[in-house]
């Protein structure tokens, strides 16, 4: 008797679990489905850099790409962001240097000559696109850089 008292019990409690999820009631983030608030309510991005922003922006990429077509090991790691400097050694900065300094077979002085700073997460994390002389093999796309104690930082490592 007890057997079937349970049995019979079973199919509600099913029941009752589905209708719960049917409506919602999980841990989605609230009702719904866990859709999220309204287009409307959604927050806003952060401001993107000002132009003073931007030209010291340009400036610190000029000045890694003279460092790094010196090629000036120290130079480049010190643009490095602090992230960077966890992942990367100067050592190895070093290296990488040095074989670009071999592949630049005429000793050519490549300069900062193309540059635009199209896309930005917030005041302090940018996206820039550059490129140094008539040599698109040295263009950079979306390249990220980070503003870090005052300055803006190489954070594409």
């Amino acid at each position: 008797m007890r057997l079937r008292g349970t049995a019979a019990v079973l199919p509600i409690v099913a029941a009752v679990l589905l209708l719960a999820a049917a409506c919602g009631g999980g841990d989605d983030g609230g009702p719904g489905g866990g859709e999220g608030p309204p287009p409307s309510s959604a927050p806003s991005r952060p401001p993107s850099p000002g132009p003073a922003d931007v030209a010291a922006l340009e400036k610190a990429v000029g000045r890694y790409v003279d460092a790094y077509f010196e090629p000036d090991a120290g130079a480049v790691y010190a643009m490095y962001s602090a992230r960077c400097r966890r992942e990367v050694t100067e050592e190895a900065v070093a290296e990488t240097l040095e074989r670009a300094a071999e592949a630049n077979t005429e000793g050519r002085r490549y300069a900062l000559e193309r540059f635009s700073a199209e896309e930005s997460w917030g005041e302090d994390t940018a996206y820039v696109t550059y490129g140094v002389g008539g040599e698109p093999r040295f263009d950079h796309r979306k390249q990220q850089w980070v503003r870090e104690e005052g300055g803006w930082r190489y954070d594409g490592c």
